[in-house]
């Protein structure tokens, strides 16, 4: 049984088997079919945990460490790829007859590559890009709650007037999409070509943890946008082979977060799309392939983005001025290697926008003092704190997970207090909460769900719960719920946090409901987390986290909340949310009671 250090690698092992290698003959086509081979790179996980995979004419998957050791050999990594046969599947693909395609095509098939060009050591933030003197202006039209911003803004969108040329400023307070999905109706949801705008993006810093590289590159314009692929590498000769085969993609740099030690994944999702009037902050709880953006139309995920305009004149902003938000995800950047342009880059932008929100990571590596303070489990209580959204009596928690890790009552201790807004050492602690099975609800998918899914069993890789870490006499049973997407059929990738509390105002002695939300790429796990402990040799507390994860927490404004629903001291109930963030599951999710979990690996 594998540990939960190498719950993400093994994770990784069933997604790459579910990417098929080309598209189906037809948008309509079984999303079931052809997802059997592997041709992007794999971590190295514990090779007997990976059973024989049964997908279509029982075709099995090679041991994940034997196919390590082929890439080696070969050279296909998750660069590695065959230029001339992707090219003659790219030609062959464009002269077949669909019916409609499942995305716009952003590229002509049968476009050349570019040319072999020599990897930019240093991006140019602002080539290119001088803004023109901007005011701003406010559209009076209404928006409709399926476009609608989450947070307030009742004069409508924010527009930037240029000579000769208007742009809107889509997002300038913030938005919670789902992702688009192949076959449903379109509400509220935003497909990846939305998100990027390729055609005017002029900088694209994108981070992720599983990557389809000939499927990314289609989506922007190589050829006048400058990236930056932040992605997970460890070691010295795994990066290298990575620059190597990157060598022949125009204006592409990357970037290898620390991956020493305990750190075991680099799971975050984020964007940076520098545009030349405004920034987008982008993250997302979807990897960069077509499976999670819903092309294949049997995932679903989240995306939370904001627009922020540019400073007029060129000008920048020092980092100590940035709102909570800002100063974090600097830390963040900062942390993961993004040189010194990207993070200049990012103060010449307008983060006033942002002081509703807090930007939460988790930094691999362990930590002590004003460090721990602001990652992990102890950064989720300071940004709870930041935003005046502590609860000081009983929180109600809804977390969706693709994946569980090994849980236990001191984890979920740590992780709801924290959601309360508590200090680190306060969280050690204190005991267990008498009701906390009653007050934490996990949703993650019955077996039964997955098997009457749209894409059943052979798309279900993804859905990460091992049946060692549930059948353990210390997992939180109790705690689980099925997860049933409202959007009928479809299998989730989210992580979303829901919590709904209260807490007695020190001046009026009364009771003031919070609200907020949480959404990124943490799962439920102590890996993307982090332990929380007492380090004895220095007397002081020590957070060790083998991930890096990233996040946004959402604060319903208390002015939306309707108080006259609640007798003092209820709790608020779910559609607290609505306009704001989709609850993407059915609530309340039916209790597991006798009924098992999809386990990992299990494809019958």
């Amino acid at each position: 049984m594998a540990s939960s250090d190498e719950e993400e690698e093994i994770r990784r092992a069933i997604a790459l088997s579910l990417q098929a290698n080309s598209e189906p003959n037809s948008p309509t086509a079984p999303a079931t079919t052809a997802l059997v081979s592997i041709q992007k790179r794999s971590e190295d996980a514990d090779a007997s945990t990976l059973k024989t995979l049964k997908v279509e004419q029982r075709v099995s998957m090679q041991p994940l460490k034997r196919l390590t050791q082929q890439q080696h050999q070969t050279q296909i990594g998750i660069f590695g790829l065959d230029r001339k046969r992707m090219e003659q599947e790219r030609l062959a693909r464009s002269n077949r007859k669909r019916q409609r395609s499942i995305s716009p095509p952003p590229l002509r098939r049968g476009q050349e590559r570019p040319k072999k060009m020599v990897v930019r050591e240093v991006i140019d933030l602002e080539a290119d890009s001088e803004p023109s003197p901007l005011r701003n202006s406010t559209l009076k039209s209404p928006l409709n709650d399926a476009s609608r911003n989450i947070f307030e803004n009742a004069q409508g969108r924010t527009t930037l007037v240029q000579p000769d040329k208007f742009t809107f400023l889509e997002y300038p307070k913030g938005a919670v999409k789902k992702t688009w999905a192949f076959g449903h109706p379109r509400e509220n949801d935003i497909k990846i070509e939305e998100v990027l705008q390729k055609d005017k993006l002029k900088v694209a810093v994108l981070s992720a943890f599983d990557w389809d590289i000939d499927w990314v590159l289609s989506k922007l314009n190589t050829q006048t946008t400058k990236m930056i692929f932040v992605m997970q590498a460890k070691g010295k000769e795994a990066q290298d082979q990575y620059r190597q085969d990157a060598a022949d993609i125009t204006n592409l740099r990357l970037c290898f977060p620390n991956m020493s030690g305990q750190i075991n994944c680099m799971h975050s999702k984020l964007m940076l799309l520098f545009q030349q009037t405004h920034l987008r902050i982008v993250v997302p709880s979807a990897n960069l392939n077509k499976h999670d953006w819903g092309e294949t139309g049997v995932m679903e995920n989240s995306v939370f983005l904001i627009d922020l305009p540019r400073h007029p004149n060129g000008e920048h902003r020092l980092r100590d001025d940035l709102t909570f938000f800002g100063k974090e995800l600097m830390h963040f950047v900062e942390a993961k290697g993004l040189g010194q342009e990207v993070q200049t880059g990012l103060l010449k932008f307008d983060f006033s926008e942002t002081s509703h929100l807090a930007f939460i990571h988790t930094i691999g590596g362990s930590h002590f003092g004003d460090d721990l303070k602001r990652t992990g489990i102890p950064g989720l209580g300071r940004a709870v704190r930041a935003l005046n959204l502590e609860s000081d009596v009983e929180l109600e928690v809804d977390f969706t997970a693709s994946s569980i890790g090994s849980l236990n009552d001191t984890f979920l201790k740590n992780l709801y207090l924290a959601a309360k807004g508590e200090q680190p050492q306060k969280i050690i602690s204190r005991s267990v909460p008498e009701k906390l099975h009653n007050k934490f609800r996990i949703y993650f998918p019955l077996h039964q769900t997955v098997l009457a899914s749209v894409g059943g069993p052979q798309c279900a890789g993804t859905n990460c719960l091992q049946a060692g870490y549930y059948n353990n006499a210390k997992f939180p049973k109790d705690c689980m719920r099925d997860y049933k997407s409202t959007r009928v059929g479809l299998l989730s990738h989210n992580k979303i946090l829901f919590a709904r509390g209260h807490h007695i105002s020190k001046e009026t002695n009364q009771s003031i409901h919070v609200a907020w939300a949480y959404v990124g790429s943490a799962n439920v796990s102590e890996s993307a987390w982090g332990k929380l402990l007492t380090d004895k040799s220095k007397k002081t507390e020590k957070l060790n986290c083998r991930n890096w994860e990233c996040g946004v927490l959402i604060g319903i404004p208390p002015r939306r909340i309707d108080f006259s629903r609640t007798q003092e001291g209820e709790t608020l109930p779910m559609d607290v949310f609505k306009g704001y963030i989709d609850v993407p599951f059915q609530f309340p999710g039916e209790e597991y009671g006798s009924k098992r979990p999809w386990f990992f690996m299990e494809r019958e």
